[in-house]
């Protein structure tokens, strides 16, 4: 919790000014030092934000907070508690825009990106802080958590966008260590619980919208809309950078701001042009509007030229010269659990979070011509998530993979058993090996592996543990194939 000073009257403006304000009890001048949306890390003088959750109501913990030393609620109704209260429509967006507010409005005092979309936005994020660092520090918040020039801050806690006073606090410690701009990755999770609406955006990016997460939002409109709402938090004066190759952004209202296209295969802002794939990576010409630069891109993939192109973008909104970015895309360090390459010889082993339909097959489609060998896939499906996708995800490994091993991913509280006969169907008969234990799936495919195959390890990614029921225990693929190879004989 980082320390704050205004005053109840202040919280209150905001919310009037929102529309959000229903009603206000308690003296303007009371003293909020800080904002808490836990009543167990509640501190005296706090200003606890409650609302209505999926799971939980917030509301039936003011009283904890209370205890805890919180002196007075945002709440959505008023709580039987003698202690000063303001109720508001909305308890998400208002608890959004009073953290960023009572904590301090960080994202005005730096150059803050955007990055939204299915895929892509770990990688696209970390690209535009890597060339946006080339012109002053610059942190990025996201998937593998928050970093700045010493490293990385834990907190996110396993989300790729944080609550709304964790967002707030992080802001603001990336302005106290002297940060100039930062890079966070919004999900449409995040977007729709409005957990950011209190950030003011400079460039807002969309990499691109496929089938994901509608076991929450329920349609692929619902799910645009989500996705959409990063425009109202992007500055009337500000940018949106749009992948030209997705029709599916074509719906996009910019609302007057102005709009970056880039693509590989349409006509747009920002492109790639003879483009030269290799098992090293590719080398393309950058064209930004009339200037052309020759790059040598050491990510793999066509998608990562896309998420290189959307991060080239952001980098020239920032005042970046092509000159700069090209050096900066040829010099880029590996993304972690995106296509990281953890052995090349005598096969290669690919560590790759592809976990929806669309990413497994770009993924695989990347790897086909690459692949001397055969091309081994180790993939599941997480648990308590959209059934749907399951089987067009085992659809689209059938496709181009030549040895299958179905596995358990993050079961949570389904029966992996299940899941894996979810994944079967889309298979529709190809001969694969079924072992339900990660462990044993990878120690199977590593040992199946030979010279010139290509193996991928789909769908955890950078993450270093599985969620088994509701805990999770220590995982790391990195470390098991090394002792599998050393138990192998292979260096």
């Amino acid at each position: 919790m980082i320390e704050a000073t205004s005053t109840l009257g202040q919280v209150g403006e905001i919310l009037r000014v929102a529309g959000l304000l229903r009603e206000f009890h308690g003296p303007e001048d009371l003293s909020v030092m800080g904002v808490c949306q836990d009543s167990r890390k509640t501190n005296p003088g706090d200003l606890f934000l409650a609302w209505q959750g999926d799971s939980l109501d917030a509301h039936d913990f003011v009283g904890a907070a209370v205890c805890n030393g919180a002196v007075a609620a945002v709440v959505e109704r008023k709580v039987d508690i003698e202690i000063p209260q303001i109720i508001v429509t909305d308890g998400r967006r208002s608890a959004a825009l009073v953290a960023c507010e009572v904590i301090g409005a960080g994202s005005r005092s730096m150059f803050t990106v955007g990055v939204t979309g299915t895929n892509g936005k770990t990688t696209t994020a970390l690209l535009a802080r890597y060339l946006m660092g080339q012109k002053s520090s610059t942190a990025s918040i996201g998937t593998l958590g928050v970093f700045d020039e010493e490293g990385v801050r834990p907190g996110t806690e396993g989300l790729t966008t944080p609550g709304p006073v964790q967002v707030a606090s992080f802001l603001r410690q990336l302005v106290d260590g002297g940060m100039g701009a930062v890079v966070m990755e919004a999900s449409s999770h995040a977007l729709d619980q409005h957990r950011i609406d209190g950030v003011i955006f400079d460039v807002g990016v969309f990499t691109n919208l496929s089938h994901d997460h509608l076991d929450y939002h329920g349609d692929v409109n619902k799910y645009f809309g989500a996705k959409a709402h990063l425009v109202e938090l992007v500055a009337s004066h500000g940018t949106l950078v749009v992948n030209g190759d997705d029709p599916a952004w074509s719906k996009l209202d910019a609302n007057g701001r102005s709009i970056r296209t880039f693509a590989l295969n349409s006509p747009a802002d920002i492109r790639a042009e003879s483009v030269q794939m290799g098992p090293n990576g590719s080398d393309f010409e950058l064209v930004i509007d009339s200037e052309r630069r020759e790059v040598s891109f050491p990510l793999l993939a066509r998608f990562n030229i896309e998420n290189a192109l959307a991060a080239a973008a952001v980098g020239a909104a920032y005042g970046l010269s092509i000159d700069e970015i090209a050096l900066g895309l040829s010099s880029t360090p590996q993304v972690a659990g995106r296509l990281e390459t953890v052995v090349t010889e005598p096969f290669t082993v690919l560590i790759d979070f592809a976990h929806t339909p669309a990413a497994l097959e770009s993924v695989l489609e990347a790897l086909r011509p690459l692949t001397q060998g055969r091309l081994i896939v180790v993939f599941g499906a997480g648990g308590d998530r959209d059934r749907t996708k399951r089987g067009p995800m085992a659809a689209a490994v059938a496709r181009s993979a030549d040895v299958i091993v179905l596995t358990s991913d993050n079961p949570r509280t389904e029966d992996p058993e299940q899941i894996l006969d979810d994944l079967v169907k889309g298979l529709e008969g190809k001969v694969h090996e079924r072992l339900v234990d990660r462990d044993d799936a990878i120690r199977f495919a590593v040992s199946t592996a030979r010279e010139g195959d290509t193996l991928v390890l789909a769908g955890k990614g950078h993450e270093s543990y599985q969620v088994i029921g509701d805990k999770q225990r220590p995982f790391d693929e990195r470390a098991i194939v090394q002792d599998c190879l050393a138990e192998l004989g292979v260096s």
